[in-house]
């Protein structure tokens, strides 16, 4: 728990920035995320530690304002609730949706974005486009909740979905199933991350298809909620983000590198 000085160091920042001199019901900031999402967000069971662009960033923002940072294990499905109820904001491999702004205050765009296929490269040379996608043979695998699932769940006419609880579980299945036509869409930076990891058996090739419908360039953000503190919080993560742009991207780059844990689950089918 923080003092009573750096609750006041804090505020002191936080008119410093232009903003009123609201407290924080609570010192600590307390920041939902998944620990699923290298290299955005991830958990290490093991050191029960997060590492991670976004989580680098909830760090280096707490030092901003002063608070002690303390994770809160979220996922896609429970985000919503979780931050409604246990958190000041979400931070990890948030994508920047209008059904999110209507709920929540959402941060300044933080890295730019687009849905791509991910598969194995054994199916490079079935797969040259969306059109070699969607067709009856192919399977599309999603997770739960986040942004992938509605992506699929629009986009897809032929080919059949299958939906798995936890974003894991459908790598484990594409690592498994090396030689079936299995196909994950997802975000283009979790597939230039997967594709590299050393001894990887996943393509980067969808990263370049052109004919993926309505896949205009979105973007990564962090968000709070609707409230007083809220609004005072993202208006300090936006600030923090203007008058630090090279340290973000210093702070992106250096989370390439990281040497992140394999998550032990294993294909439910």
């Amino acid at each position: 728990m923080l003092s009573l000085k750096s609750v006041s160091i804090s505020i002191l920042i936080l008119l410093n920035l232009g903003f009123s001199s609201t407290v924080f019901a609570d010192p600590a900031l307390r920041v939902c995320t998944t620990g699923d999402y290298p290299p955005l967000s991830s958990y290490d069971a093991k050191t029960q530690t997060y590492q991670g662009f976004a989580i680098s960033i909830a760090r280096q923002f707490g030092k901003y304002l002063n608070r002690q940072v303390v994770f809160v294990p979220s996922t896609w499905s429970n985000m919503n609730k979780d931050l409604q109820t246990k958190c000041d904001i979400a931070m990890g491999g948030i994508t920047n949706t209008p059904g999110r702004a209507a709920l929540f205050n959402l941060s300044e765009n933080i890295l730019p974005n687009h849905k791509a296929p991910i598969f194995s490269n054994m199916n490079n040379i079935h797969f040259k486009n969306f059109v070699d996608i969607d067709k009856k043979e192919i399977t599309i695998i999603e997770n739960k909740g986040g942004t992938n699932e509605p992506f699929a769940k629009t986009h897809i006419i032929n080919a059949a979905i299958k939906i798995l609880p936890e974003n894991a579980q459908v790598y484990a299945c594409l690592n498994k199933y090396p030689n079936r036509k299995y196909v994950m869409f997802t975000d283009a930076i979790e597939i230039e991350y997967r594709s590299n990891q050393p001894g990887s058996i996943l393509s980067n090739k969808g990263i370049k298809f052109k004919d993926i419908p309505n896949d205009p360039e979105s973007y990564k953000i962090y968000m709070t909620n609707k409230t007083d503190e809220g609004k005072i919080l993202i208006d300090a993560m936006n600030k923090f983000h203007q008058s630090h742009p090279k340290k973000f991207k210093q702070w992106y780059q250096a989370s390439l590198h990281l040497n992140y844990p394999q998550t032990k689950v294993s294909c439910p089918f």
